[in-house]
């Protein structure tokens, strides 16, 4: 495989990884605009420039460690391959996102607190 082959899978990894965010990104814009009239503040007050970034490179590299693991050096890019990197976009930033609020937050809170010291 060629530089410039390798370069076009992860790009293609990265692309359609992203675009399985985008669907999930979607449905959460939705759901952020209900929150956001439900409690009388507009839709910018309530949207997240930096989560949606912080999410779509996730997704990126969902799509990225899918192609490199399930489709490195196919000849032919199916749409059924096509189909499969989105769906680890979609699914995979929903693994990732899960993994770091339920296991590496948790983690940085325990370093962040101060051990209580005996006092003389």
């Amino acid at each position: 495989m060629t530089p410039s082959e390798a370069l076009y899978y992860i790009l293609l990894g990265m692309f359609l990884g992203m675009t399985g965010q985008m669907i999930r990104v979607i449905i959460g814009v939705k759901k952020v605009q209900e929150k956001a009239v439900s409690e009388g503040r507009e839709f910018k007050e309530a949207f997240d420039m930096r989560r949606l970034v912080i999410s779509m490179l996730i997704g990126a590299t969902a799509g990225v460690l899918g192609i490199v693991s399930l489709y490195w050096g196919e000849q032919e890019i199916t749409k059924e391959m096509a189909l499969g990197l989105i769906a680890i976009g979609y699914s995979g930033t929903d693994f990732i996102e899960g993994l770091f609020r339920t296991k590496i937050q948790p983690m940085r809170k325990e370093k962040s607190t101060p051990s209580s010291t005996p006092q003389s």
